[in-house]
């Protein structure tokens, strides 16, 4: 491979890099006001249950239901707010640690799957 493509592919990653957050922002026009979204909507709660799938049913278990980390399933104790920095920051419970992941998940991401949270309330 030639210089030339190394260079644009370079550019091309740079753009996108810098690009996703606006990105994300023009895609959820609440979160570019710096607004909490509708987190009852169905839409963000589907997303929020395929996201949770990828990256927390390891700890969190299958739709909630607990391991590692415990249930979420039938939480009542937990706000939105609190979900969502504790995504996005991380916590340290003992030896349990939970990542932070707002280095690696955006906004909008973190809202999805705070919304899929919340909508565990109602079930065990």
């Amino acid at each position: 491979m030639g210089s030339g493509f190394v260079r644009l592919a370079r550019t091309w990653l740079v753009t996108f890099v810098a690009a996703s957050p606006l990105v994300s922002c023009l895609l959820s026009p609440a979160l570019a006001q710096g607004a909490e979204p509708d987190i009852k909507s169905p839409k963000l709660i589907d997303s929020g249950r395929i996201q949770f799938a990828q990256t927390c049913v390891y700890c969190h278990g299958d739709s909630g239901s607990g391991g590692k980390a415990g249930p979420l399933a039938g939480r009542t104790d937990l706000t939105a707010d609190y979900v969502f920095q504790t995504i996005t920051n991380g916590k340290r419970a003992g030896s349990l640690v939970m990542p932070t992941w707002g280095l690696s998940l955006d906004k909008a991401t973190i809202w999805s799957l705070t919304a899929y949270i919340m909508s565990l309330q109602a079930k065990k």
